[in-house]
């Protein structure tokens, strides 16, 4: 069980792009640190022609400059931490700054005064050990957090994830801490970057959860030297996201060999006991075993000169085969025999001489992930320092699909995703003149996902219709075997090209930044089901079925003439070509202003396949129905469009007569992001020309003609002639890249007690281009709620109170009146119809489009003390209002149409973001003291409270004929006795096939049920403050969450000099450690329309009355998320051994 969570470009036209730069705090995504500084003689006025020496003491990197005629000198490209000592010289004067240490991605500002004759150096310490930068400098003007190494070591991670970490800003919030899915002022974590040395490590494509390509983090947290964490970073090189970026920097070589070794290991033993919320019982956790080795290695090559820097680092986790098992075994048992299964098994192999594999999973499987990093710097001279950076990381995972309390799955339907991930950084930074430096960084990044099938045959299900043995659960049983049928014909490979150039100019109190960036993404996805076939043989003896051969319903997808499978593969490459200014004005000593504008051009050459007939107008047909096309064009792509991003940023620095720092902050700007790239992919692979699903055995298609063939390259074929309804998705004309307006406002002031820092911020967000899903294929309109006037797409009988008067209010077969004969009317056919009127030569047709509306406010107030003599702490608390138009919750078109609850199926309506975190509250402790010699005790710990996630209250069935259940939401009445609607109950009893019989109950059951239903809604805030109106997407919140994060280690003796052993303890969860009841997490389960709960079935409408019938059932409860542990405490030990 899992616990844990191409073509390149000229080189020569990059270099091409060469332009001016400033000294401006951030480079291309953020990788080095810089210091500006002025000299000033001992008469008080800046000195011009000093020599200004710049030496990071443990690799010797050394940078000369001389200051200008102001006495000001910058210096970038250097690397993060310290100690580094600066040292200015002219004649006989001298100045010394020693201890100064750098923060990721922050300029460092140094005034060194020269005190005359008599005083030779000044000892000064600037900055912060922990690499974690300090809030008061002229840089600091947008929203974010630096994490230094201090930080990383005394805060627990037992995904070990730089997510972890980026929780320390108050505004980035785990909304799924399973998988470690995070979300920043309320917006979707697919719009987040993590990079690493500049490189994107999240996954571009869109497909994971936690937001990374591979279940464990790309690059281990013991190569981290620091991070960075941007949600509103004016300057001008940030790109690739409009919710945040998580920066991160490896580490580096030095003068001195250093290194370390480590172990990690959890299990079942080491976590608290799962909650069953039904019987309100605890059990213990399924036993597993997490266990994770490693090393890192650093020195000199040539000392002075050249670096390396090395690591290595494997997880293994255990997996087993879900908890099900055949009549008799030790499993939670499916309604199989073994005699069943060994019958399947001997007729594969005596008739079709096939192995479908048994039940057994080995013994120690395990999911595999390893990573490696090299690392080498060079200082090639004073003036110019090279870098170069390579990973690897690989994952192998196994997957035992398709098993379920009625289902059971052979060895041969398992498969082991494997996964890898390569990246090559490079950079060169050069300081050509005292005035004038350049930056050049280069990358590739290779990403493949493949699954590793243990079969290569058609799926077959074995499905038995006789009554469920006692003791299992009720239902048709299935067995299934042969190669799962989404991986038939299933991979993903990315390339990434990125390369960066820009020229830094340092004239007067101007620091003037330009250059260009190009990202160049090649993608190839190939999903494409049941291509090796897929069977199903069904009945009371689905052995002798198989056993003859001929299944009982079959399908294949299978290509449309002209192509072939490869066609219905994506297969394309987006360009991103950025050019960029700034101007950082130093106007004063206290005022510091930045400037700039950023355009991006998009490039593709490459076009999904044209399909003229779903391209072509729309038409209504004369029985009303919809035909003809969509009037789209399905080979729209987003090529040539071009997006100008201003922005702007100050800080000033107040000049208090009580000496306390006080600055004001603050800027806006225009962000442009990435959609994720599989949403751009679909249209590509959705095209409706190139394959088509083919089958028989469902409707009026017998399968007599087909005869079962185990081999997966000659399956029987289908006539294309008619081929079923296509799937296509559209991109609107026009469509460009989310984009957003972010602002911000903050006040720091240091306070005249204990060194506390208290700090208000304000940030705001604006939607300029958003992205939400239509779906086009819903037919005409044909009729309206009498209830609340919503939009419905039934057919006559969809509205009929016989079509809900089944057990559970389930649809009778055949419900409702026949149509007469001869009629062909789609409104009148027998049945309940959903989309009645739609275009029956499609299925699901979607459209991808922008939205202007979406916005959100973030205020944060925050109190901080000191970090000293081993102790620091910070308070938070941060308000959260934000709003869109689709939470954009799937990867598919389709499913990113219907995940949200609405009043109309395609509107464009902002409600509450589906990640939303109103209310927010954190603190963070971490104390060191060596209470043994010089070997230090260190604790951390890190609260959070907060409020649930959002939810809608939704009808449980289909309410509009829109053919989803689940996704409308629901109307309250105005009061008691409005007499709006028709209460009735539940039916859980027989069907009820006459409108008199219909009306009979709900005369019996109206009072209670209309009791019933006011109680729920006068319990619930969001439903009581709703009267008389349909309820607001997400308007409701799950219970409050509370939790605190413990680390504890403590360091020990040697076996050689300087080493040292340290032992760690990493405590999630703690409270629940103490409490079982405390740090559950219960939420409303996600699915069809997002986070709903339900409590009434829409019952049709009432032919006398005209009014709709509301069906009260027991709303649906709350979730304990537990499935990775997440509401239960854990515990990770970690042994290190550092020399």
């Amino acid at each position: 069980m899992s616990n844990r969570f191409g073509s390149g470009f000229p080189l020569s036209a990059l270099c091409a792009a060469v332009a001016i730069v400033a000294a401006a705090p951030a480079m291309a995504q953020n990788t080095t640190a810089a210091i500006a500084g002025q000299v000033i003689g001992a008469d008080g006025k800046p000195l011009a022609g000093a020599s200004v020496t710049i030496v990071h003491r443990e690799s010797g990197s050394t940078n000369t400059l001389t200051t200008d005629g102001e006495g000001r000198f910058s210096a970038r490209g250097l690397r993060v931490g310290g100690p580094y000592t600066v040292t200015a010289v002219k004649g006989s004067d001298r100045e010394v700054q020693n201890d100064v240490y750098l923060a990721l991605a922050e300029t460092q500002s140094l005034e060194l005064r020269f005190r005359g004759s008599n005083v030779l150096e000044t000892v000064v310490t600037t900055g912060s050990s922990s690499g974690g930068g300090t809030k008061f400098d002229s840089s600091s003007m947008g929203a974010g957090t630096s994490i230094g190494k201090q930080e990383l070591a005394a805060y627990a991670s037992i995904s070990r994830s730089l997510q972890d970490y980026a929780r320390k800003d108050p505004r980035v919030v785990q909304s799924d801490k399973g998988n470690g899915e995070i979300s920043v002022a309320g917006q979707n974590g697919r719009f987040n970057t993590v990079t690493i040395d500049g490189v994107k490590v999240n996954d571009t494509f869109g497909l994971e959860l936690n937001g990374l390509p591979t279940l464990k983090q790309p690059i281990s947290i013991d190569a981290i030297q620091a991070v960075q964490v941007n949600v509103s970073n004016y300057d001008v090189t940030q790109q690739g996201y409009t919710g945040a970026n998580i920066n991160a920097v490896t580490k580096s070589g030095t003068n001195e060999f250093a290194g370390s070794v480590y172990y990690v290991y959890r299990d079942e033993k080491l976590t608290g006991d799962r909650y069953d919320r039904a019987r309100q019982v605890t059990f213990r956790t399924p036993g597993f075993y997490e266990k994770m080795a490693g090393f890192t290695l650093g020195g000199p090559i040539i000392k002075d000169k050249l670096f390396f820097f090395a690591g290595y680092e494997e997880l293994k986790s255990s997996r087993s085969a879900p908890a099900f098992g055949p009549l008799g075994s030790d499993s939670v048992n499916v309604g199989i025999t073994p005699a069943q299964i060994q019958a399947a098994q001997d007729t594969a192999k005596n008739k079709y001489g096939i192995d479908i594999g048994n039940l057994s999973a080995p013994k120690g499987v395990e999911l595999v992930a390893k990573d490696t990093l090299l690392k080498l710097d060079w200082n090639v001279s004073d003036n110019h320092k090279v870098n170069v950076r390579y990973t690897k990381s690989e994952e192998s995972n196994p997957i035992f699909p398709n098993f379920t309390a009625n289902q059971l799955s052979l060895s041969s339907d398992w498969y082991t995703q494997v996964k890898t991930l390569e990246t090559v950084v490079g950079q060169w930074f050069a300081d050509w003149t005292d005035s004038f430096s350049t930056e050049l960084k280069v990358s590739q990044r290779d990403y493949k996902s493949d699954p590793k099938n243990n079969s290569n045959m058609p799926q077959v299900g074995l499905t038995w219709t006789t009554a469920a043995p006692a003791g299992t659960a009720s239902g048709n049983r299935t067995l299934t075997f042969g190669t799962e049928q989404s991986r038939h014909f299933n991979s993903l490979h990315t390339k990434t090209f990125n390369g960066y150039f820009a020229g830094n100019l340092f004239l007067d109190k101007h620091e003037i930044k330009a250059g260009a960036d190009l990202e160049r993404n090649e993608i190839f996805n190939a999903f494409l089901q049941n291509t090796k076939g897929v069977y199903t043989f069904s009945g009371t003896d689905p052995i002798a079925l198989f056993n003859a051969g001929v299944p009982t319903s079959y399908q294949a997808q299978m290509p449309l003439a002209g192509n072939t499978l490869q066609d219905g593969a994506a297969n394309w490459k987006l360009s991103n070509i950025g050019l960029f200014v700034q101007d950082t004005w130093k106007i004063s000593k206290q005022l510091n202003i930045v400037g700039g504008l950023r355009l991006d051009t998009l490039e593709t050459g490459d076009q999904p396949k044209f399909n003229a007939t779903a391209s072509g107008a729309s038409t209504i047909l004369a029985n009303g129905r919809a035909g003809g096309g969509f009037g789209y064009n399905n080979s729209y792509t987003l090529d040539g469009q071009k997006i100008v991003q201003p922005r702007f940023g100050f800080n000033y620095q107040f000049d208090t007569a009580d000496k306390l720092k006080t600055q004001l902050r603050g800027g806006a700007g225009l962000f442009m992001g990435s959609a994720a790239s599989v949403w751009l992919t679909n249209p590509y692979q959705n095209t409706g020309v190139t394959t088509a699903n083919l089958s028989c055995g469902s409707g009026t298609v017998a399968c007599s003609t087909i005869s079962y063939s185990p081999n997966p390259s000659t399956q029987p074929s289908l006539p294309t002639t008619n081929p079923p309804a296509a799937n296509v998705d559209f991109i609107a004309p026009g469509v460009k890249q989310p984009t957003v307006w972010k602002m911000n406002l903050a006040l720091d002031k240091e306070l005249p007690w204990f060194g506390l820092v208290a700090g208000a911020e304000w940030l705001h967000t604006e939607v300029d281009k958003g992205l939400y899903y239509q779906f086009l294929n819903l037919g005409p309109v044909t009729s309206t709620s009498p209830v609340d006037g919503r939009e419905m797409y039934y057919n006559n009988n969809g509205r009929d109170p016989r079509c809900y008067s089944g057990g559970n209010d389930s649809s009778p077969v055949n419900c409702g009146t026949a149509a007469p004969a001869g009629n062909t009317n789609p409104l009148l056919v027998t049945g309940r119809v959903t989309k009645a009127l739609n275009n029956t030569a499609f299925n699901n047709v979607t459209l991808l489009k922008n939205t202007s509306k979406g916005d959100g406010d973030v205020l944060t107030l925050s109190l901080t003390g000191p970090n000293t003599t081993g102790f620091g702490w910070g308070v938070a608390y941060t308000y959260t209002r934000a709003t869109e138009v689709s939470g954009l919750t799937s990867s598919t078109a389709n499913s990113g149409w219907l995940n949200r609850a609405v009043y109309n199926p395609n509107e464009e309506v902002a409600a509450n973001s589906a990640t939303l975190i109103r209310n927010r509250f954190t603190g963070n402790v971490n104390w060191s003291k060596a209470f043994f010699g010089k070997y230090k005790t260190t604790f951390g710990m890190f609260y959070e409270g907060r409020t649930g996630h959002p939810y809608s209250w939704t009808f449980n069935n289909d309410a509009n004929g829109d053919s989803v259940a689940g996704n409308d939401l629901l109307y309250i009445p105005k009061g008691p006795g409005s007499g709006e609607v028709i209460f009735r109950s539940t039916n859980t009893g027989a069907t009820m096939t006459t409108q008199a019989q219909i009306d009979a109950f709900t005369a019996q059951t109206s009072a209670a049920a209309e009791a019933k239903f006011w109680s729920i809604v006068d319990a619930n805030p969001g439903l009581r403050n709703s009267k008389g109106k349909v309820v607001g997407r997400n308007a409701s919140f799950s219970p409050f969450v509370n939790s605190f994060d413990v680390r504890v280690s403590q360091e020990m003796p040697g076996i050689f000099g300087n080493n040292k052993g340290t032992l760690t303890f990493d405590i999630l969860n703690f409270g629940n450690l103490i409490n079982k009841r405390w740090g559950r997490i219960d939420e409303v389960a996600f699915g069809t329309g997002g986070a709903t709960r339900r409590f009434v079935n829409y019952g049709g409408i009432d032919p006398s009355t005209g009014k709709m019938i509301y069906a009260v059932n027991d709303p649906s409860d709350y979730t304990t998320k537990q499935s990775r542990g997440e509401s239960q405490w854990a515990m990770q030990i970690t042994a290190k051994y550092e020399f």
